[in-house]
């Protein structure tokens, strides 16, 4: 029994710090990099931000594929042997300079396709990140592996603030949108050097494909997983760019990206982390309960305010930062804003149901997702245009994630019922939240200038969501003061 007690305390600490190296790391480079961007997306036009998005559709598309879910059969395996981890580098890296060179031969069908021409070289340069990604995987999956994230995340931030000085650099010397090509090489040959130097590992020359065959099998699911998730999450900027044109597709990738700021920089910290910290107590089922269901009300607390807040306050902050002609984005900013609650707590799902062994549960749920949102797309696309797609997130998404969390929640035998009976006073709570907001948005704040206006708005969304949870659910404040003091 104290065995059981201090290897819960064990993971708790661990996860708890993992999590504040994560956030600390992703705080600062937020700072730095909004500033930044802010610039950064004043200097170039939406064409520019087109041309990138229509590339990273399809380089995305390609990364699916660069590991087949090998980082995480390494994560999930107790017991990883020293020849397991060289086969899996020959493999992924073999894997990846096969990549390249079909990206490097099929880009004029790609530029083709989307008719423009520069796409050829853009691709076949910005492809080469896939071969640096490779010389870093290892280190970069044991590391999250052995819950070494202090290292890990400072290897992120380097290479994040690096890529973004960079990008920052080539934009002034009006480079266009071939600074946001080099800028990304940049940052992914930092970060993963960092990756090396902090994990130092050589692999040994021999490759036997039979020794790690069960761990191939399960990588190949969590592959066709992330295959159906890059389907169901890139399909609207595939429709922008062949309904809509490069203008639209940048308008609408710039609010999607806007609107994923959250999840990409906040809640990306807990699902890195969640894999690994489900994957050792996978056999725990009621620990694993805890521990999820506390992850997801800590995600939606966070989180919540957060999508509410750039909602409420879009009209103000896109024409005071990025100018007016940007304004074209806010209605999908706040529609988007609104699906991305659902989405922020849907993304603790996959790692739950992969660390129980159930990838084929995950790869149920993104088909379901594929299927349906590709259709609503194409309608939204085709008829309403680049605001039709955000449309299209918000009629179909919420009904696609009741039916996906419910096959995810069997895993761990957890009711529909007690789920959101966890997460009822965080729905309230916003809502609270942006009745006020609104409230002095329409009195107190109206016909000031926009940044008094942001300020405002956000002081008020602050104080209202903190006193509702203060009066009506005070432990949870108190469990949300707890995680930060650890």
């Amino acid at each position: 029994m104290e065995r059981v007690e201090t290897e819960k305390l064990s993971l708790k600490s661990r996860v708890v710090n993992a999590v504040f190296w994560l956030g600390i790391t992703k705080l600062l480079g937020q700072a730095l990099s909004w500033v930044l961007t802010i610039y950064i997306v004043r200097m170039l036009s939406p064409d520019d931000y087109g041309l990138m998005g229509m590339a990273g559709v399809f380089i995305g598309f390609i990364i699916l594929f660069n590991e087949l879910g090998l980082g995480s059969a390494i994560i999930h395996k107790k017991n990883l042997a020293e020849n397991d981890i060289s086969n899996i580098f020959w493999l992924v890296f073999l894997l990846n300079v096969g990549l390249y060179l079909l990206s490097f031969i099929i880009s004029p069908l790609i530029a083709s396709f989307f008719n423009e021409p520069r796409l050829i070289i853009i691709i076949r340069v910005i492809a080469i990140n896939m071969i640096i990604s490779s010389l870093g995987f290892i280190s970069y999956n044991m590391l999250t592996k052995e819950f070494t994230f202090r290292k890990r995340s400072q290897a992120e931030f380097i290479g994040n603030l690096s890529g973004g000085i960079a990008t920052f650099l080539f934009v002034k010397n009006g480079l266009g949108v071939w600074s946001l090509v080099y800028g990304s090489i940049i940052l992914t040959s930092v970060t993963n050097l960092l990756f090396y130097l902090y994990y130092p590992w050589w692999p040994s020359f021999s490759f036997s494909f039979s020794k790690i065959k069960e761990m191939f099998n399960f990588g190949l699911k969590v592959a066709i997983a992330r295959f159906l998730w890059y389907v169901y999450t890139n399909s609207d900027s595939l429709m922008a760019a062949k309904l809509l044109g490069k203008t639209a597709l940048g308008y609408y990738s710039l609010a999607f990206q806007f609107a994923s700021i959250p999840l990409d920089k906040m809640v990306s910290l807990v699902t890195h982390v969640a894999f690994p910290a489900f994957s050792e107590i996978q056999d725990d089922v009621e620990r694993l309960k805890s521990y999820f269901i506390k992850m997801v009300r800590i995600v939606a607390f966070t989180t919540f305010p957060i999508f509410c807040g750039i909602a409420l306050t879009a009209d103000d902050a896109v024409i005071f930062f990025l100018t007016e002609k940007w304004r074209p984005i806010i209605l999908p900013l706040k529609v988007l804003c609104i699906v991305s609650t659902l989405r922020a707590i849907y993304t603790i799902n996959a790692p739950l149901v992969m660390a129980k062994g159930k990838p084929n549960i995950a790869v149920l749920n993104h088909l379901i997702f594929a299927i349906f949102l590709s259709i609503a797309f194409y309608i939204g696309g085709s008829f309403y245009g680049f605001e039709g797609l955000a449309y299209s997130w918000l009629f179909v998404f919420p009904i696609l994630f009741l039916i996906t969390t419910y096959l995810s929640l069997k895993v761990i035998g957890l009711s529909m019922r007690e789920y959101f009976k966890d997460l009822k006073h965080v729905f309230l709570g916003t809502l609270f939240m942006a009745a006020s907001v609104i409230i002095v948005q329409e009195t107190f704040l109206a016909g000031l200038g926009h940044l008094d206006r942001i300020i405002g708005a956000a002081l008020t969304g602050a104080a209202a969501y903190l006193f509702y949870f203060f009066v009506f659910n005070r432990e949870m404040l108190t469990e949300a003061r707890a995680v930060l003091k650890r």
